[in-house]
C-alpha cells in the first residue's frame, strides 16, 4: 500500500531523474571557460543513447555565449560512444561523431588528451568495470578538463525509506540493469584515488516520492537526499596510467578486474592495430592449446601402448554427426 501511495505521488517527475539542466549548464559553462582561444573543443559521452545529453550541451553552449556576447568561440565538436543502431542512426543524424566499441574493454578510439569535457550520465551504474572506464576517463581528458557524473543516489531519501521499512533500494536491485550504487563520499573515494581527478561540485536532482512542485526546491536544499547524484571533477595535472599507478591498490581487491595481472588489458594507440593484436593473440593461444593437446595425446597413447596416428572410432562418430548437424 505505502509503495503504491509512493508511486502515485511521484508520477510525472521521471524526467528530473536525469537532471539534463544540471548536465548541460556545467558543460557549457566549463565549454566557454576552457579555451577560448583554442579553434575546436571537444565534447565526449560515452554511452550517449539519443543524444539528448550532448544536443542539450550544444544549446545551452549556444546560449551562454550569446548570453555574455561572445563574438568569436571555438567550434565544437560533439562525440559518443553508442553500440545500439538505432540510436546510432539518431546520433549520426543530429550531427554526433559516433563510435560503437565496448566501454568496458575496448580502447577507446580516441587520442590522449583530447577532450575538453567529458560527461557521464546514467552509465556508471551499469558497468562492472568501473576502473577501466576512469583509465579512458583519464587518458582521454585534457588537464584542467571536466568529467561530469550523473548516477543514482544510494543516499537518496527514499532509498533510506525503503531500508528503514526492510525494503531493498531501487539505486540497485537484483532484477535491474543496475550492477553498481553510488553515494557521494563513496563516488568522490573512486574518482579521486590516485590524485588524477579533483572535486569540485556536486548537486542534486527529483526528491522522490513527492510531485514536482516539492520536489525541485527539496533536491537543491537538500541534494544529498535527492534521487539523482551529480558532480563536477576537475582533470589534474597527474599524466601517469591510471591502472598501472594503482595497480597495488587494485590488486588488493581479489577480484579480476580488467587491467588486472588476471585480466590483462591490452592497451594499444591505435584501435586497428589492437584489433589486429587481439586476433594475433587469440590465434596463438589456439595453435599453442591444439599443440599442447596433441602434445599430451601423443604421451598419453605413449603411455597406454597405442599408436598416436590411430582415430578411435568414437571421434569418427562424433565428426559424422557433427557433419550432419552442419547440413
Amino acid at each position: 500500500m505505502l509503495r503504491k501511495i509512493a508511486y502515485s505521488l511521484k508520477k510525472g517527475t521521471e524526467e528530473l531523474n536525469y537532471g539534463r539542466s544540471i548536465i548541460s549548464g556545467w558543460a557549457a559553462r566549463a565549454l566557454v571557460d576552457a579555451s577560448p582561444d583554442a579553434p575546436d573543443l571537444h565534447l565526449l559521452d560515452p554511452g550517449c543513447g539519443h543524444g539528448t545529453d550532448l544536443l542539450n550541451c550544444r544549446q545551452a553552449y549556444a546560449d551562454l555565449l550569446d548570453r555574455e556576447e561572445v563574438l568569436a568561440a571555438p567550434r565544437l565538436h560533439l562525440h559518443g560512444v553508442e553500440n545500439y543502431p538505432p540510436y546510432v542512426a539518431d546520433c549520426q543524424k543530429a550531427g554526433i561523431h559516433v563510435e560503437s566499441v565496448d566501454i568496458e574493454r575496448d580502447v577507446w578510439p580516441f587520442a590522449d588528451a583530447s577532450m575538453d569535457v567529458i560527461i557521464c550520465n546514467q552509465v556508471l551504474e551499469h558497468v562492472k568495470e568501473v576502473f577501466w572506464m576512469f583509465s579512458e576517463f583519464s587518458r582521454i581528458l585534457k588537464t584542467g578538463g571536466k568529467l561530469i557524473l550523473g548516477t543514482p543516489n544510494l543516499a537518496s531519501f527514499h532509498n533510506r525509506m525503503l531500508l528503514l521499512f526492510g525494503q531493498h533500494p531501487t539505486a540497485q536491485q537484483s532484477f535491474s540493469a543496475h550492477v553498481r550504487s553510488f553515494t557521494l563520499p563513496d563516488q568522490k573515494t573512486l574518482a579521486e584515488k590516485g590524485g588524477f581527478f579533483r572535486f569540485e561540485k556536486r548537486a542534486g536532482s527529483n526528491f522522490y516520492p513527492f510531485p514536482p512542485a516539492v520536489s525541485k526546491p527539496l533536491a537543491k536544499m537538500l541534494p544529498g537526499m535527492a534521487w539523482g547524484l551529480f558532480t563536477c571533477y576537475e582533470r589534474t595535472q597527474n599524466r601517469e596510467p591510471y591502472l598501472e599507478h594503482l595497480a597495488s591498490d587494485l590488486a588488493e581487491l581479489e577480484t579480476p578486474f580488467y587491467g588486472s595481472p588476471q585480466n590483462p588489458a591490452k592497451r594499444t594507440a591505435l584501435p586497428g592495430a589492437r584489433k589486429q593484436n587481439v586476433s594475433a593473440t587469440r590465434s596463438g593461444k589456439k595453435s599453442g592449446n591444439a599443440k599442447s593437446k596433441a602434445q599430451g595425446s601423443a604421451k598419453r597413447s605413449a603411455a597406454s601402448g597405442r599408436d598416436p596416428s590411430r582415430k578411435s572410432t568414437s571421434a569418427k562418430k562424433a565428426r559424422t554427426r557433427a557433419s550432419g548437424n552442419k547440413k
